[in-house]
Protein backbone atom coordinates (compact mmCIF):
# COMPACT_ATOMS: atom_id res chain seq x y z
CA UNK A 1 0.00 0.00 0.00
CA UNK A 2 1.09 3.57 -0.66
CA UNK A 3 0.39 6.42 1.76
CA UNK A 4 -1.65 9.36 0.55
CA UNK A 5 0.46 12.45 -0.15
CA UNK A 6 0.17 15.65 1.92
CA UNK A 7 -2.93 17.57 0.78
CA UNK A 8 -4.71 14.28 0.02
CA UNK A 9 -6.42 11.43 1.85
CA UNK A 10 -7.25 7.80 1.13
CA UNK A 11 -9.82 5.63 2.90
CA UNK A 12 -9.18 1.98 3.64
CA UNK A 13 -9.38 -0.13 0.47
CA UNK A 14 -8.88 2.85 -1.87
CA UNK A 15 -7.07 2.39 -5.13
CA UNK A 16 -6.18 6.09 -5.34
CA UNK A 17 -5.86 9.18 -3.19
CA UNK A 18 -8.31 12.10 -3.19
CA UNK A 19 -7.41 15.78 -2.86
CA UNK A 20 -8.70 17.56 0.23
CA UNK A 21 -11.70 19.77 -0.52
CA UNK A 22 -11.71 23.55 -0.18
CA UNK A 23 -11.97 24.48 3.49
CA UNK A 24 -9.86 21.50 4.58
CA UNK A 25 -6.25 20.31 4.52
CA UNK A 26 -3.88 17.41 5.19
CA UNK A 27 -0.57 18.66 6.59
CA UNK A 28 1.09 15.24 6.38
CA UNK A 29 0.78 12.17 4.23
CA UNK A 30 -0.86 8.88 5.13
CA UNK A 31 -4.17 10.32 6.36
CA UNK A 32 -7.62 8.77 5.96
CA UNK A 33 -9.42 12.13 6.14
CA UNK A 34 -8.66 15.82 5.82
CA UNK A 35 -8.88 18.25 8.73
CA UNK A 36 -11.32 21.14 8.60
CA UNK A 37 -9.75 24.62 8.67
CA UNK A 38 -10.19 26.16 12.11
CA UNK A 39 -12.26 29.28 12.67
CA UNK A 40 -10.31 32.39 11.68
CA UNK A 41 -8.69 30.59 8.74
CA UNK A 42 -9.77 29.45 5.28
CA UNK A 43 -8.53 27.48 2.28
CA UNK A 44 -9.75 28.24 -1.23
CA UNK A 45 -7.66 25.58 -3.00
CA UNK A 46 -8.10 21.82 -3.16
CA UNK A 47 -5.22 19.56 -2.15
CA UNK A 48 -3.94 21.98 0.50
CA UNK A 49 -1.42 21.23 3.25
CA UNK A 50 -2.51 24.12 5.49
CA UNK A 51 -5.00 26.97 5.87
CA UNK A 52 -4.64 30.70 5.25
CA UNK A 53 -5.23 33.47 7.81
CA UNK A 54 -8.55 35.21 7.33
CA UNK A 55 -8.44 38.69 5.78
CA UNK A 56 -8.96 42.07 7.45
CA UNK A 57 -12.58 43.20 7.16
CA UNK A 58 -13.72 39.57 7.07
CA UNK A 59 -14.41 36.53 9.22
CA UNK A 60 -13.88 32.84 8.49
CA UNK A 61 -16.11 30.21 10.08
CA UNK A 62 -14.70 26.70 10.70
CA UNK A 63 -14.26 24.91 7.36
CA UNK A 64 -14.38 28.17 5.37
CA UNK A 65 -13.41 28.09 1.70
CA UNK A 66 -13.29 31.90 1.51
CA UNK A 67 -13.44 34.90 3.85
CA UNK A 68 -16.89 36.40 4.40
CA UNK A 69 -17.08 40.21 4.69
CA UNK A 70 -18.08 41.96 7.90
CA UNK A 71 -21.60 43.33 7.53
CA UNK A 72 -22.14 47.02 6.78
CA UNK A 73 -21.82 49.07 9.95
CA UNK A 74 -19.10 46.80 11.34
CA UNK A 75 -15.39 46.34 10.63
CA UNK A 76 -12.24 44.46 11.62
CA UNK A 77 -8.52 45.06 11.36
CA UNK A 78 -7.81 41.54 12.65
CA UNK A 79 -7.19 38.37 10.63
CA UNK A 80 -8.46 35.72 13.06
CA UNK A 81 -12.21 36.29 13.33
CA UNK A 82 -14.40 33.19 13.19
CA UNK A 83 -17.89 34.75 13.33
CA UNK A 84 -19.70 37.87 12.09
CA UNK A 85 -20.43 38.78 15.72
CA UNK A 86 -16.69 39.35 16.24
CA UNK A 87 -16.65 42.25 13.75
CA UNK A 88 -16.64 45.52 15.72
CA UNK A 89 -19.50 48.01 15.31
CA UNK A 90 -18.53 51.36 13.79
CA UNK A 91 -18.20 54.18 16.32
CA UNK A 92 -20.94 56.85 16.41
CA UNK A 93 -20.29 59.42 13.70
CA UNK A 94 -18.38 56.91 11.53
CA UNK A 95 -19.49 54.56 8.80
CA UNK A 96 -18.15 51.14 7.88
CA UNK A 97 -18.92 49.72 4.46
CA UNK A 98 -19.45 45.99 4.05
CA UNK A 99 -16.06 44.25 4.21
CA UNK A 100 -14.36 47.14 6.02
Amino acid sequence: CTDASPGNFAIAGSTRQTACAKGSYAATGGLSECAQCEGGTYQNDTGATGCRACEKGSYCEPGASRPLPCEGGSYSDKTDLSAASQCAPADPGYIAARGA
